[in-house]
């Protein structure tokens, strides 16, 4: 009895030093002069449904841990229990069916079709949630076809029952990507053939699984994955069936179309259960709540922001400085210019903190139109208060540590 007496103590011990240091990681301020643990953002947050979490650019490390403390915090303290990334629906979805087999590195690798997320930092949250049971859950958002673990899954859920079609899930599905080709051609006529193809194709997959589905259970498909490929496959038709070109890689159009999709599939998980709590993993763009001065795309958070009102609240990402990775390698930077938002953000001398920009009401800094660095390295200028509900400062980050391929 006694040496479980002292067990308790122990585990109760370092549950607490635990605790202690994971609220010591990230401070909470709404007035930049009083920085405390999270445990007072509970109250800023009171009634608030969808909280979004963003990333200035997808190439930063660093970020995707302070953010996986904040998911943590969010989910033990608040009770958010779903993770939104800005990743195929499918990819997330199919891989979120085979949690159990899968490994957390393996889980990370397959989930997301965006390589940067396919990295040891994103590891340690799926780690996370592998050890909550099922209470948390990860799920993609993203409209885009080109998901590879959706594509393979779709090969191999119909290979057991005909494996010529089977054997074309992959050039009908990579197809998609000509659309871009045709466009910056301005060959109009492919295009409209492929975008049909592509969508007859879809209208033919999920024809198969309808005609097939005894013999797919009984190959040991599972029926929330005929689920799955149907409703990926219904965003695909209806992002896509009446695209024009132009609207691929046009600006703002293509964006436009892309993140009104994102909004409704968002949405649509808010409405299958009305009760959720959400968090969304997404880049600044995506997530703000208004128009950037000078820009006129309409990006999902302004959708969401629309719809959802109070009950959804934006957290902005702005980092000083580190080294960021994109598709064609890396860079340093470090934003000394006080033209820059995270220049002042910096002047606190603090390592990460979250600043609750509707409760600070001081006419400062946060109401002025300052820059900041976006996707590859970009810059843009907003008002931070504008844009979004809070932000999350992260002093220094580092790329993500890729996982290798084996």
């Amino acid at each position: 009895m006694k040496k479980i007496l002292i067990l308790i103590l122990i585990t109760t011990l370092y549950s607490c030093k635990a605790q202690t240091e994971f609220e010591s990681k990230i401070e909470f301020t709404s007035d930049l002069e009083k920085f405390e643990n999270l445990s007072n953002l509970k109250e800023s947050l009171k009634g608030v449904e969808i909280i979004a979490l963003g990333e200035n650019t997808h190439g930063l490390g660093d970020v995707f841990s302070v953010k996986t403390e904040l998911v943590k915090f969010l989910h033990q303290e608040l009770g958010f229990h779903l993770v939104l990334f800005e990743s195929g629906y499918g990819d997330g979805a199919l891989a979120w069916e085979r949690l159990d087999s899968l490994s957390a590195k393996e889980f990370t690798s397959v989930f997301s079709s965006n390589f940067y997320y396919n990295s040891e930092e994103i590891e340690n949250l799926v780690s996370y949630v592998k050890s909550q049971d099922r209470k948390l859950k990860i799920q993609g958002f993203d409209c885009q076809p080109q998901q590879d673990y959706l594509i393979k899954r779709m090969s191999e859920i119909a290979q057991p029952v005909d494996s010529i079609f089977a054997n074309s899930v992959s050039l009908e599905m990579r197809s998609f990507n000509n659309l871009y080709q045709y466009e910056n051609d301005k060959d109009t006529l492919a295009f409209i053939n492929q975008r049909d193809r592509f969508i007859g194709f879809l209208k033919n997959y999920n024809s198969f699984l309808d005609k097939n589905v005894n013999d797919l259970l009984n190959s040991g498909t599972t029926k929330n994955e005929i689920n799955v490929v149907k409703k990926a496959n219904e965003i695909f038709m209806s992002t896509y069936s009446e695209i024009h070109i132009g609207e691929m890689m046009g600006w703002p159009i293509s964006a436009n179309i892309r993140d009104r999709a994102l909004f409704e599939i968002v949405k649509s998980f808010k409405e299958a259960n009305p009760n959720s709590k959400i968090i969304i993993w997404a880049q600044n763009s995506h997530i703000e709540n208004k128009t950037k001065p000078n820009h006129n795309v309409t990006w999902m958070g302004h959708h969401l922001k629309k719809a959802f009102g109070n009950k959804y609240y934006s957290i902005g990402t702005v980092v000083y400085s580190g080294k960021n990775l994109n598709y064609n390698g890396m860079f340093d930077f470090e934003h000394k210019d006080n033209q820059y938002l995270a220049y002042h953000l910096n002047q606190f001398q603090k390592e990460n903190y979250v600043l609750d920009l509707r409760k600070h009401n001081k006419n400062d800094f946060t109401n002025k139109l300052l820059l900041g660095m976006e996707s590859n390295g970009n810059t843009t200028e907003f008002i931070a208060k504008d844009r979004f509900d809070g932000l999350l400062f992260v002093k220094f980050s580092d790329i993500p540590k890729l996982i290798k391929k084996e």
